[in-house]
């Protein structure tokens, strides 16, 4: 969504921020008023052109939501909504891939999205970083010892169901069926966590590794404009992924 634009923009604003330092030779000397500075009024008509631009591409309208989309609680509405355009914005990444479950961290959303519009700056501070999405296949071994950071964190998922009492877990399944240790999983994430960044060592040197292009913020807003080019709206859900009890 020309996000080149933006940064463009903030590099305008440092730039034109600098003025140049002179070095004091003796008293009596003179000085031109920045206010008569031409370099200046310049600076200030780009920085205003920037700023016509940024705006009109950050206060785009790109969906609705029915309701609030939020962080709170052990399933969180909006945990399954980033989890879900993930999934969607990989079938154009990694077509023809089969992928057993999404996961995304809890503090990597920085943000809740608001009931009705959700504008493109709303998706900027939703998710501020520059994280790519990646495709990881790991052994069920890993992925069984990596549920631990997940429960303890609430960490956002999908394709996973997890029954978990008094912070043990009871049980974990992947389309209905157990988590095998000697089976491989795919796992669509993001690169900072692949890294092993968020103590999420269990997906750390992977048995494979693909990487793409795609911006997990970017992921997110395809997945918005999708559905409003579809005539969808976002509807917020919980479907039981997660059943924390104590």
């Amino acid at each position: 969504m020309k996000a080149r634009i933006i940064y463009l923009f903030l590099s305008v604003l440092f730039f034109a921020g600098c003025t140049k330092t002179y070095l004091k030779q003796k008293e009596d000397f003179t000085h031109s008023s920045l206010k008569e500075n031409s370099e200046s009024i310049n600076a200030k008509v780009t920085i205003a052109e920037y700023k016509v631009k940024v705006n009109a591409e950050t206060e785009k309208i790109i969906a609705t939501s029915t309701e609030a989309l939020l962080k709170d609680g052990e399933e969180s509405t909006l945990g399954n909504f980033v989890c879900d355009a993930l999934n969607h914005s990989s079938k154009q990444e990694f077509k023809n891939t089969s992928i057993d479950l999404v996961i995304i961290n809890r503090g990597g959303l920085r943000v809740n999205l608001p009931k009705g519009d959700i504008k493109v700056i709303n998706i900027f501070e939703l998710m501020p970083f520059e994280n790519e999405l990646v495709l990881v296949k790991i052994s069920g071994e890993k992925l069984l010892e990596g549920l631990e950071t997940i429960i303890e964190k609430k960490h956002f998922f999908s394709g996973l169901r997890i029954k978990v009492e008094n912070n043990k877990l009871l049980e974990a399944t992947i389309n209905n069926e157990k988590i095998e240790k000697t089976k491989n999983y795919t796992v669509l994430t993001s690169d900072y966590l692949a890294n092993g960044g968020d103590n999420f060592m269990f997906l750390k040197d992977p048995i494979v590794l693909q990487k793409s292009n795609l911006k997990i913020r970017d992921g997110i807003i395809n997945y918005c404009v999708f559905l409003t080019e579809n005539k969808k709206q976002i509807i917020p859900y919980k479907d039981g992924r997660f059943q924390f009890s104590k």
